[in-house]
């Protein structure tokens, strides 16, 4: 084998999908997921991963699939106009619910979306094309007076304008006036007979005529099944909208993609992190298992995550340095590292996350500049970085739903690399409450609250209060759970992303990550 020197400029790749064409389009790996999402008689539309699971890289890979790939930027379209609307706002706060306008909303996107890009939207031309699919006369006509209607503004912000004031019309003829300028909280009264008005308002006129496009859709694409087509919708954990509209928009896009699900080979797929559904359906009350039958969880083992590094490695050095194209990880990573594999300790620190692991191999090949071997020093040396690097990707991932990471990531390292449940309820409960104070100072009220000690709290409560606590730790990846009687160790996993009741109990014990150990 020709002598390989390592260069800080070598890489397997960049972490960030969007970056990664090269490597992406070479090396890509087709996991059981990807099948899944090429197979348009399998109706799973929910992409579930953390960050870093390839989401993207399996959206992007999928555009070289199909006829039409249409991707849909929350940023981009009407959530941003209806949020700022004084009139939405009024609403908002009178608790009145909008999730119906809402939907419509998204409806009314993917539909225009599919015009336009499917279609090439004319007029004449697009009603023309349908008729020669569609027989249904009535439906046909229904969808020509909606367009005539709302011609001049149906692929822009106007519609949602126009919409918007209509209905404030109509609820206009509750209050007697512009809601927005009213002073004062409506009665029960105002409020119950303004939830009637705006929903049958956009009941009855708005979800039922894009309702009809749908069905005339689902006709058409039954008789005409060549092309496939793709909407995408990503970022949603974008700071698109603020925070607390994000989970009600979010839980009417699940609502509304539900109502595609019969068009054969239209597909629309939804990537988002495990941790902002859980949030949208703890602040919606949303019924989590309703999605389960659209929800594919995108999940890597250690042999996965082997041949995407192998493959990498091949490309790297057979295309990029014309070296031998036959080459493995293994081939560049033969040492061990404090008694296991290059391999295994480095997957046992990357979370099974492709992003994680790539950075991880990038660092060390820094590290190895100059040199003709990777060492056990370069590997460890590597680590320090990486470690920093997650740590700020953790807060970055978590912070918005748990606040300050920081803090329990500290009180972590004072538990120890290994600590029992029972043990932080009956010696160490103080102690944490104490820590919390101190690293959580103004933020995080409600932790700070729970664990306010007092002579007066019971058992019970103290135990919630540490179930709470390790429950954060284990879902964001810093813990995990193993049994007194077996060596392995278990994380999150999307399949398994909190803790149950049966995790608290005197048989098992919690485990620091690797990464994070002392």
């Amino acid at each position: 084998m020709t002598e390989i020197v390592f260069k800080r400029s070598m890489s397997l790749g960049t972490i960030c999908a969007e970056n990664d064409d090269e490597f992406l389009k070479s090396c890509f790996l087709e996991t059981p997921e990807y099948n899944e999402l090429c197979d348009f008689k399998n109706r799973k539309m929910i992409l579930l991963g953390r960050t870093g699971t390839g989401k993207t890289a399996l959206l992007n890979e999928i555009k070289n699939k199909v006829d039409y790939y249409i991707p849909i930027k929350p940023d981009m379209f009407a959530m941003q106009y209806i949020a700022s609307v004084p009139f939405v706002k009024r609403l908002v706060d009178e608790g009145i619910n909008l999730d119906i306008l809402y939907k419509f909303l998204w409806l009314h996107e993917i539909i225009s979306q599919i015009i336009k890009n499917y279609f090439s939207y004319q007029k004449k031309k697009f009603l023309d094309e349908l008729i020669k699919m569609v027989k249904d006369v009535g439906r046909l006509n229904q969808l020509k007076k909606y367009v005539d209607e709302y011609d001049g503004v149906f692929f822009d912000e106007g519609i949602s304008e126009k919409i918007t004031n209509e209905l404030q019309s109509h609820v206009a003829t509750v209050v007697g006036s512009d809601i927005a300028k009213l002073e004062g909280k409506l009665s029960d009264t105002q409020r119950q007979e303004i939830q009637i008005k705006a929903s049958q308002y956009i009941n009855k006129k708005q979800i039922s005529q894009l309702k009809n496009i749908i069905s005339i859709f689902k006709e058409y694409f039954s008789n005409n099944r060549q092309k496939k087509i793709v909407v995408v919708i990503d970022n949603l954990d974008d700071k698109w909208v603020e925070s607390n509209s994000k989970y009600k928009l979010i839980d009417a896009l699940l609502t509304a993609m539900k109502e595609f699900s019969d068009i054969i080979n239209l597909k629309i797929l939804i990537a988002m992190r495990a941790d902002l559904l859980a949030k949208t359906c703890e602040v919606t009350k949303r019924q989590n298992e309703k999605d389960g039958s659209f929800t594919l969880k995108l999940d890597w083992n250690p042999q996965m995550l082997e041949e995407l590094l192998n493959k990498r490695v091949a490309h790297l050095f057979a295309y990029k340095y014309k070296k031998q194209t036959n080459l493995t990880f293994k081939d560049i990573f033969k040492i061990n590292v404090k008694g296991t594999t290059a391999l295994n300790y480095i997957v046992d620190r990357s979370m099974m996350r492709p992003r994680d692991l790539i950075s991880f191999v990038n660092l060390c090949l820094i590290e190895a500049d100059g040199k003709t071997t990777i060492t056990e020093e370069n590997i460890l040396s590597a680590e320090l970085n990486y470690k920093k690097e997650r740590l700020q990707a953790l807060d970055h991932e978590w912070s918005n739903i748990y606040g300050n990471i920081e803090g329990y990531i500290n009180i972590l390292y004072h538990l120890g690399n290994k600590f029992k449940y029972m043990d932080l309820i009956n010696n160490k409960y103080n102690e944490i409450s104490e820590m919390i104070f101190e690293y959580f100072k103004d933020c995080d009220m409600q932790l700070k609250n729970d664990f306010k000690y007092s002579e007066s709290q019971t058992s019970y409560a103290r135990e919630q209060n540490i179930r709470k606590l390790l429950n954060v730790m284990y879902t964001i990846g810093l813990i995990g759970i193993k049994t007194k009687n077996s060596d392995i160790v278990k994380y999150a996993t999307p399949f398994a992303a909190s803790l149950t009741a049966l995790d608290y109990n005197e048989n098992i014990e919690f485990c620091i990550y690797p990464l994070f150990a002392k």
